[in-house]
């Protein structure tokens, strides 16, 4: 959907019925557009279930000022953010955006060049279970730990091809002995992080992992520092290869980096 299809909404030229069976929104701007286009048109589309803004200029999404109706975007479970090569800011962690906030499912953002974080503050996504994170060259860490901690059903994540990323989850001040657990992940894939040090810098429990591929994370030697419990992670991928667990998962990682370092 584009201006000419959008203006067409807002000037009612849709039948009502209609608009409410619309599960999927595509906005598309081939002009410039720093500014998402005004919120009101979406009332008008409140069974919305996946909205995706693409190839676009805008830079930033959800502003910071409360709409007029911020009843919006209530079904919301999939927020998909591509090729947007202006975006500064996502607006997540603007307090109105919070009831549909926690309830998305699935979160991907790709090819968001000057994208500097995800949120800024401290956001709950007590519902997500799927966040892709690909090509985005200015993030330096995903999320504070905070709210990482909220990311109790979040089953598979994929970070790839970020190159200034130095850390998944930044403590954001919390003491070295603070302790995240990622209850329900399942599969977690890290995928060319050249500046990637670690995931976490205190400790780190994934009870239900089976799934961890990590490749071309050259700076990586372990996932954290503190203690690593992944009871039901049987091998890791490294570089393409499925390699047994040893002592653990951090003391396998660490023997497979010194390995490499020595070639």
């Amino acid at each position: 959907m584009g201006e000419n299809e959008l203006k067409m909404i807002v000037d009612g030229k849709f039948q009502r019925n209609l608009l409410h069976k619309l599960k999927v929104l595509t906005l598309c701007f081939d002009n410039e557009c720093d500014e998402f286009p005004e919120y009101g048109f979406l009332q008008q589309l409140p069974n919305v279930e996946k909205l995706v803004a693409c190839s676009s200029s805008f830079e930033r999404i959800f502003c910071l000022q409360r709409p007029n109706n911020s009843e919006i975007l209530l079904q919301l479970k999939e927020l998909r953010l591509e090729s947007l090569e202006k975006l500064v800011s996502i607006g997540l962690d603007n307090s109105w955006t919070e009831p549909f906030v926690r309830n998305l499912e699935t979160f991907e953002v790709i090819s968001c060049s000057s994208l500097q974080n995800l949120v800024s503050g401290r956001v709950s996504f007590s519902n997500m279970i799927c966040l892709k994170v690909e090509s985005c060259g200015s993030l330096s860490y995903l999320f504070t730990s905070s709210t990482a901690k909220s990311l109790a059903k979040l089953q598979r994540m994929e970070i790839e091809e970020c190159e200034l990323i130095e850390e998944i989850v930044s403590k954001g001040g919390e003491s070295d002995e603070d302790e995240i657990i990622f209850p329900k992940l399942n599969c977690l894939n890290l995928k060319n992080l050249k500046n990637l040090l670690r995931f976490y810098k205190g400790s780190l429990s994934f009870p239900l992992l089976e799934e961890l591929s990590v490749t071309d994370c050259d700076n990586m030697v372990s996932l954290c520092p503190g203690m690593l419990k992944a009871d039901k992670l049987s091998q890791v991928k490294l570089e393409g290869s499925n390699t047994p667990l040893e002592t653990g998962l951090n003391f396998t990682m660490r023997k497979e980096f010194l390995r490499k370092v020595r070639r």
